[in-house]
């Protein structure tokens, strides 16, 4: 398949011009340029006809999308620009579980949307119900598809405006549903019109900040780069945009690859299961340890892995969450099981329970975060106004959002969940 930002940057580098133009480096990291003669613009790309828009057009081949948009900035950015579409398009209020990421609540809050919650039963789950109850009085319903522990959502047609944050599931669209089944699908698989945000690094070979914005047939994209403009960066790094471009090339030459890697992962977690090693079910290139069964916190059990030398992606009180990617080998998850297997295994543990709290709200989002703060223990904050995002990242997820009440409730759970400090509305 043809590679034209790769291809650009190769004969750009092999013809050693003299670089007066940024960045400074000055050609020290040859393919980092910037928007110079024939490099294309990222956000002028659908009228330019140049190198970007060629690769994104064969991206938007790649994953059966109508359009297909780049971003150098993950999926927050194609979140936030998909909210900004939406908001052009008349929406005021949008309806999405309590447990989406920051980047969903923080460009809510600077587009002066209304969020409605949708609470799951259970912490961190993207397990929430769409029917039309739900989202009544609502513009359009933001999903995440797959939650950080690697459960996912009962798929429905919401039947109005639909974004989805797919930033853990870019891979799904290249998985034999046949074989891993149909209980994870990528967005663009579900046959109903959405746009989808999704981060190719997570789980693609892709340099960090690689991201895609995706729209299915019957959504109008043609305010995209528009919306993207709004919140991203002026200046793009071509770096991510040539490993966006190659990894079109990549999967067109090997179609197996991720299957590939999803059979290599699904064969770990058999022999760990027979092990005797206690997995939550999770997407195809996910592993989620429950290490309180194995007799240690999540993060003590990470600790264990990080000395046999396996870094987590996440770990928390009650599990260890391990995320493999398309170019994952057989060799890779034989030392991850090693890791797992040397780790100590003592008498299981009860379950940290992480109570589902529901803060009530005080003052819009975009008023709070913008009021003067100050910072106190949470014991402290008993009838006070949050004034910032209350988030660990990972997983990114707020527990509190500005503008909400520091109630009871709300205190003691947060001391469940090992906050040591929260930022208030100053008096």
């Amino acid at each position: 398949m043809n590679t034209p930002i790769c291809n650009f940057l190769e004969k750009y580098t092999n013809e050693n011009k003299l670089r007066l133009h940024m960045p400074g480096h000055k050609g020290e990291f040859s393919h980092d340029i910037t928007e110079i003669d024939g490099a294309d613009s990222l956000y002028e790309s659908d009228k330019s006809g140049g190198i970007i828009g060629m690769s994104e057009t064969l991206a938007a081949g790649v994953f059966g999308a109508k359009k297909t948009c780049y971003s150098c900035e993950g999926s927050t950015l194609g979140i936030q620009a998909g909210l900004a579409m939406l908001k052009a398009q008349g929406c005021k209020t949008i309806a999405a579980s309590r447990y989406s990421h920051r980047a969903l609540a923080s460009a809510a809050a600077l587009l002066h949307m209304n969020i409605k919650w949708l609470y799951p039963n259970e912490y961190l789950s993207a397990n929430v119900t769409y029917d039309a109850a739900a989202v009544r009085g609502v513009d359009a319903i933001f999903i995440p598809n797959i939650d950080y522990y690697g459960g996912t959502w009962k798929f429905v047609n919401p039947k109005i405006p639909t974004l989805i944050d797919n930033a853990h599931g870019a891979y799904l669209k290249f998985v034999d549903k046949r074989k891993f089944g149909t209980e994870y699908l990528h967005p663009l698989e579900l046959g109903f019109p959405l746009m989808s945000a999704e981060s190719a690094h997570k789980t693609l070979p892709v340099l960090t900040g690689g991201g895609y914005l995706h729209f299915s047939e019957g959504v109008d994209f043609s305010r995209a780069k528009e919306m993207m403009s709004l919140f991203g960066t002026t200046s793009p790094s071509y770096l991510i945009l040539e490993s966006l471009d190659r990894f079109n090339s990549m999967i067109a030459d090997n179609v197996q690859m991720v299957n590939n890697a999803c059979e290599a992962v699904a064969e770990l977690k058999a022999r760990l299961e027979s092990s005797g090693i206690p997995l939550v079910k999770s997407d195809p290139l996910r592993i989620t340890i429950n290490a309180r069964e194995c007799g240690q916190s999540g993060t003590e059990y990470a600790q264990g892995l990080r000395a046999n030398g396996v870094e987590c992606e996440m770990a928390d009180e009650n599990y260890v969450v391990l995320l493999f990617s398309a170019v994952t080998t057989l060799e890779d998850c034989e030392r991850a099981e090693m890791a797992i297997l040397f780790s100590p295994m003592g008498s299981p543990l009860p379950p940290v329970k992480f109570p589902i709290i529901k803060p009530t709200a005080n003052m819009p989002m975009w008023e709070a975060m913008f009021q003067p703060r100050r910072v106190v223990a949470p014991e402290q904050a008993r009838g006070e106004v949050c004034a910032s995002f209350c988030a660990t990242c990972p997983p990114g997820v707020p527990l509190v959002m500005p503008g909400e009440i520091f109630d009871h409730n709300v205190i003691d759970a947060l001391k469940i969940y090992g906050v040591k400090q929260v930022s208030v509305i100053a008096r």
